[in-house]
């Protein structure tokens, strides 16, 4: 028997009510700032992320999974931010319209060592905000972060935020952070002592437990911004405080691909254990520059849907379809009857089910009462002859004998007087 491949997931009929309510609250938060959806294929060409996320990264250099065809190498996309980059250029937005605001939902690939919240194909909402580098912005993005985990009722999250500066405050950080851990390269764990040389700022990031205590204990500052630097993080967090959004400087706080610049954030949540972080993200002013386009800046972040899920501590129970009504016939010609009157049900907009098992009238009441239907419309040899069908209540207890032509009308009727769940 087959089985998902190692990293992979099937989403059961039973849990995609959850992510779709994620997904609702995710458009609808996102209109609310002005954000208008886009879509990109899950397919990309390998330059496109060698180049933005840096040869030397993690996800480059182990995780990504590529497709060699001929002459052309493909990559299951790792991220998103820049293939909506990429998308942006090549429709010429830049010279349409100049700001633009997108979001996206969507899989997400990496080949990665499968793990608690981590997946290979794992799913991201995120949003970019292309063509303005107003620390207001910033401001704007973290602020709709929180607004959506709110949406979402989630509680218990901590906000962190930092900066990292331009690309010469970035090699200053880099020549900072390279001379605090001259002496304790060894206590590194191998992938950290790797990336002594090839890309130091990843250090910061390592989830190892031993590197987190090293790097906690360099006394970080962020000594390296320059004025202009210093002067956008200030007003950032000014922003923040003015809107009242709870956060905390974490100096060592960096994102593990190369292209941010100057503020970056994770949220966090102490459920999710080593790892933690439920949305991530920050500006990005060279990556469009660097894709081949005009120097133009943004900023964007993603959530990881699996981890939100994780975090709300979902306990997953079986949900149907919301179907109001189940016709229950007994005998061949009431099926045949029955088949024909569900037809028209749906055509009238009422969701609908009936029996395909031939069950017993009790068991087709089961049936009924585990689908959570309000109305059960039974239709038997007596019901035939005087061309009606019985109607039940299945809370009430309640049922009548409606004429044929009439049911649909009164169940129209009787629907409307039941109020809408939310």
């Amino acid at each position: 028997m087959f089985k998902t491949p190692r990293g992979l997931k099937d989403i059961l009929p039973e849990e995609i009510s959850y992510w779709r309510r994620l997904e609702e609250k995710a458009r609808e938060i996102f209109s609310l700032y002005g954000y208008s959806e886009i879509q990109t294929p899950v397919m990309e060409e390998l330059g496109l992320f060698s180049r933005s996320l840096g040869e030397s990264s993690e996800v480059v250099q182990k995780q990504m999974f590529i497709i060699k065809r001929k002459k052309e190498n493909l990559v299951l996309r790792p991220e998103g931010t820049a293939a909506v980059i990429r998308s942006y250029l090549e429709h010429g937005f830049s010279k349409k319209e100049g700001f633009v605001k997108f979001y996206y939902i969507g899989p997400m690939f990496r080949a990665e060592r499968p793990q608690k919240g981590r997946l290979r194909q794992f799913h991201h909402i995120g949003a970019e905000a292309i063509g303005s580098n107003s620390p207001y912005l910033d401001c704007e993005i973290i602020s709709l972060s929180g607004g959506f985990l709110k949406e979402i009722e989630l509680k218990d999250y901590e906000i962190k935020i930092n900066s990292v500066g331009c690309k010469d405050d970035k090699d200053r950080f880099t020549s900072i952070l390279k001379d605090k851990l001259k002496g304790k390269r060894k206590i590194l764990c191998q992938d950290c002592q790797r990336r002594f040389n090839q890309n130091t700022l990843r250090i910061l990031d390592c989830k190892s437990q031993n590197c987190k205590e090293t790097v906690k204990g360099l006394n970080l500052k962020n000594a390296h911004l320059c004025s202009d630097c210093s002067l956008h993080f200030k007003k950032v967090t000014e922003l923040l405080d003015k809107l009242k959004i709870g956060y905390s400087v974490t100096p060592s706080l960096v994102r593990g691909l190369d292209y941010y610049t100057r503020t970056v954030f994770e949220i966090t949540h102490k459920s999710l254990g080593s790892q933690d972080a439920l949305c991530a993200g920050g500006r990005y002013d060279n990556l469009i520059r660097d894709l081949g386009g005009q120097d133009i800046p943004a900023v964007g972040l993603a959530f990881g849907v699996e981890r939100l899920l994780l975090a709300q501590r979902v306990r997953l129970k079986t949900q149907h379809p919301k179907i109001k009504a189940f016709i229950i016939t007994l005998g061949e010609k009431a099926k045949e009857e029955g088949f024909t009157l569900l037809d028209e049900l749906r055509k009238n907009k009422v969701s609908s089910e009936t029996d395909y098992q031939n069950r017993s009238l009790k068991g087709q009441m089961r049936k009924a009462s585990n689908l959570g239907v309000r109305f059960v419309i039974i239709i038997g040899e007596e019901e035939l002859k005087e061309d009606r069908v019985t109607l039940k209540d299945m809370i009430s207890g309640r049922q009548e004998k409606i004429e044929r032509k009439k049911i649909i009308e009164e169940l129209e009727r009787c629907l409307g007087q039941i109020p809408v769940e939310n």
